[in-house]
């Protein structure tokens, strides 16, 4: 469904779109806003709908900088990391730097490809966090170990 389709508004009578009197054009009938990919080429779509996602290096560190700075809240908390909905992040990127276990990457980033559903899936079974807490205690001694996706819990966390 587009955002004017041909025939669908009444033929002789005005039409108040985009100012007064303006009249809707074909144009606007052929863009058809469910499928995007269809008036814009791969890669301004990759450019426009970018979104971040946390990634391994948060396992058992957690350090929650990113969650005050996120202006539309949509960190999730597990018991020992955090996600992002992919589906509400506006792909600012402000959480990014402030990740000290640089964990934040954005989806078009080879090595975060494999954490969008994984962020998708544990931010609708876990709860949403707001405010900074404290990070646990051997938070940096697990900072920069590689390899930590077998300590991964689903259980949620406190907020």
């Amino acid at each position: 469904m587009g955002i004017f389709t041909p025939g669908l508004l009444p033929e002789g009578e005005p039409h108040h779109v985009g100012g007064q009197g303006a009249q809707p054009s074909l144009a606007w009938g052929a863009l058809d806003l469910s499928n995007p990919a269809r008036h814009f080429p791969v890669p301004a779509l990759e450019y426009l709908f970018v979104t971040y996602v946390v990634t391994e290096n948060c396992i058992k560190c957690k350090f929650m900088d990113c969650v005050e700075v996120c202006p539309v809240d949509c960190f999730y908390v597990g018991e020992n990391m955090l996600v992002i909905h992919p589906d509400e992040c506006i792909d600012c990127g402000v959480c990014e730097p402030e990740c000290p276990a640089e964990a934040i990457l954005p989806d078009s980033d080879d090595k975060a490809a494999s954490w969008v559903e994984q962020n998708r899936t544990y931010a609708t079974q876990w709860p949403n966090i707001t405010r900074k807490g404290e990070p646990p205690a051997d938070a940096d001694e697990w900072k920069d170990k590689p390899n930590k996706l077998a300590l991964f819990s689903p259980e949620p966390g406190e907020p």
